[in-house]
């Protein structure tokens, strides 16, 4: 038992330190994610912190109310500005430390359900997976959504060997939470499902106490999404949530695009390639134990999300959303350990077996270790931060600013294409235009609505030719670089 504290003591001060390599770096990549979150935290650091109201920088001339998930990541984050002044990386920290409490969590999950060399392999599989390494320090709620998400797995996990009213309320506490930092955390609710089903059967329907730990769990979500539904209604600002079509629907069947994207992030990222051989170990020698049946269902609930909002899932950016499989893999993985290790040794091929697993094996650390290296060698701090940065002294603090944003639709279906990284870094407020629709009326109609500058990303224009010759023509530019050309929207002959 010692030595076993002494190993996962080790994983978890080598998972803490990869996890800090980061943590210290500025709003520096051009994420509009990491932006908006950023963003969001500094409109409640300077404008209220009222956490029902959350403010986004691409607001137009309306307040910049934003429907997004419940927004307590950023009003964190925030609460750090209060506190210790404006400091970009207090974001990563709070997030980091989201991190260690989660592996912490799972370390006590894969501890409760599997033997000792089970344990520390779950353990290094969990801690190293890159994904997870990649969310635990960048500003997103996924660090306080996978949190509260596993939270939820082993407290309901223990109440169902011991029914204890602690565990099942705490295990509806933590899947509210976990809806209500990001609405697909709902999907734990399958793997729930499996787990009563797996127990009593149809008989799970009858007990009231199911009825209410679900309406605890879910009305919380409810009531926050319906609160900001109505900014989206009446400002027409969303982070992703009714802005973006992410639902497969037949195409899932017949364009191969969706699913092998899906294939491609779980084997790549989460199951390391190496690791599908372990886990089949564990299915065929001990499928019918606890943690690979649990493993299983775990696996099995992340998919059906995955299908299900295939038009995002799917996608390489997206890659992040399988964090979802990684606790139920891991646990595949170290029952799988435990299935070779317990192989009788007079057995023919249980040398054969045990030297591929111990192949499979290190292929999942080499494949880690990999990524984790590629991950990092990718973060590098975008120059067009100090080209807004220029811009932004050409502009007075109160002028509204248009920025080109991302695509309108994807493959017909509407996306969110506002882009906060450039108003982020320049300090504005102002309009993002979907890539499509620009145009000189367009920008007209801006104008109408209070845009005084315009920052135009240039790579766009190789897509509307004459429309750089027309911008040019029409308003005056104050400054160019990089990618992005600085409008005045004030036409030639009415200059001072």
């Amino acid at each position: 038992m010692k030595k076993l504290n002494l190993l996962l003591a080790l994983v978890f001060l080598l998972g803490a330190g990869i996890r800090a390599i980061d943590v210290g770096h500025p709003v520096d990549r051009p994420s509009w994610r990491e932006c908006d979150v950023a963003g969001i935290a500094r409109s409640y650091d300077r404008e209220g912190m009222n956490l029902f109201y959350p403010r986004v920088d691409w607001r137009g001339n309306g307040p910049g109310y934003a429907e997004m998930e419940f927004p307590v990541y950023p009003w964190l984050i925030a609460w750090g500005y209060q506190f210790f002044g404006f400091h970009e990386p207090i974001g990563r920290i709070i997030n980091y430390v989201f991190s260690l409490l989660t592996l912490l969590v799972f370390f006590k999950l894969a501890r409760y359900l599997l033997p000792p060399w089970g344990t520390i392999t779950a353990a290094i599989f969990f801690t190293f997976n890159p994904l997870l390494i990649n969310v635990s320090n960048s500003l997103q709620p996924e660090g306080l959504m996978f949190l509260c998400y596993v939270l939820a797995g082993y407290l309901f996990i223990r109440w169902l060997d011991n029914e204890s009213k602690w565990y099942l309320l705490g295990a509806c506490m933590a899947t509210a939470a976990a809806i209500l930092a990001k609405a697909t955390a709902a999907h734990i609710g399958l793997l729930f499902a499996l787990l009563l089903l797996s127990k009593y059967g149809l008989g799970a329907i009858r007990q009231p106490r199911l009825w209410l730990f679900g309406l605890g769990a879910l009305l919380p979500g409810a009531w926050w999404y319906k609160h900001a539904h109505q900014f989206w209604l009446q400002y027409g600002n969303s982070l992703g949530v009714s802005n973006e079509y992410h639902w497969a629907g037949l195409d899932l069947f017949t364009n191969p695009s969706y699913l092998l994207g899906i294939a491609r992030s779980e084997l790549l990222y989460v199951w390391m390639l190496t690791g599908v051989f372990l886990a089949g170990a564990a299915l065929f020698w001990k499928w019918r134990e606890k943690p690979v049946k649990y493993g299983v269902f775990w696996f099995v609930a992340a998919m059906v999300y995955y299908l299900i909002a295939a038009r995002t899932t799917g996608d390489q950016w997206a890659a992040y959303y399988h964090i979802a499989s990684v606790p139920g893999v891991a646990l595949l993985v170290g029952s799988g350990v435990e299935a070779l290790r317990q192989l009788k040794p007079e057995a023919q091929w249980t040398r054969f077996a045990r030297v591929a697993g111990f192949v499979s094996l290190l292929g999942v650390v080499a494949l880690q270790a990999r990524q984790i290296t590629v991950d990092a060698k990718h973060w590098q701090a975008s120059p067009l931060r100090s080209c807004a940065e220029s811009f932004a002294a050409m502009m007075p603090k109160e002028e509204l600013m248009l920025v080109t944003g991302g695509v309108c639709r994807d493959e017909g279906y509407p996306v969110a294409y506002n882009a906060s990284f450039m108003l982020y870094w320049a300090d504005r407020k102002g309009f993002n235009v979907c890539i499509e629709e620009q145009s000189l009326e367009a920008v007209a109609t801006f104008i109408k609505r209070g845009a005084k500058y315009y920052l135009a990303a240039k790579s766009t224009f190789r897509q509307k030719k004459q429309l750089e010759e027309d911008l040019r023509r029409t308003y005056p530019v104050l400054a160019e670089c990089d990618d992005y050309c600085l409008f005045q929207l004030k036409p030639h002959d009415v200059r001072d």
